[in-house]
């Protein structure tokens, strides 16, 4: 089984992560996907044989729509999500917007505004069709994104990469977790 179909077989075990993906596809009408520590998290869970998931500070919801960059507009997509789904914690983000807030040249999408996140294993989405058919995506390799590791972008600076690794305690949550810079 390829690294991305492991991840799928992992979410659809999660009912959470299912329900929260359904609520997403009701939700949003353009290219999209719950990622960062939605993916990432239950991938370094499984990995470490954690029992319960780790829980999750939020739910990171990125989609892209460069005709529509106000926040006024994600605040929107946000406020459908929690009405639909009033126990978690979304935070969503238009990747056409976040290429302007970091000063980068446009995204084409969702997968190459992954690109430039700070850690490979965090650069990873699952989205679902109106069929039902997880998609798993990422900029990097699927054995790079499945593993116990926070490896650095090389798009990202030693010291945020640094400063990202000791402000978010991974090591505490998944102790086996290697630390690449």
């Amino acid at each position: 089984m390829s690294s991305f179909e492991l991840v799928k077989k992992w979410v659809s075990e999660d009912e959470f992560r299912l329900k929260c993906l359904k609520v997403a596809e009701l939700s949003v009408g353009y290219e999209w996907y719950l990622s960062a520590g939605f993916v990432r998290n239950l991938v370094w869970d499984r990995l470490q044989r954690h029992s319960k998931n780790t829980p999750l500070n939020d739910v990171d919801l990125i989609y892209f729509d460069p005709t529509d960059v106000s926040i006024a507009h994600e605040i929107e997509i946000e406020e459908r999500l929690i009405n639909a789904m009033s126990t978690c914690n979304w935070s969503v983000k238009n990747q056409a917007r976040m290429s302007l807030k970091h000063g980068h040249e446009s995204y084409k999408g969702c997968v190459d505004a992954m690109s430039y996140w700070p850690e490979i294993q965090t650069a990873v989405g699952v989205t679902v069709s109106k069929e039902g058919i997880l998609n798993v995506e990422s900029p990097f390799s699927a054995s790079e994104v499945v593993r116990l590791a926070a490896t650095r972008n090389p798009k990202c600076t030693t010291s945020v990469f640094q400063s990202r690794v000791s402000k978010k305690g991974w090591s505490k949550s998944w102790p086996e977790l290697e630390i690449e810079t």
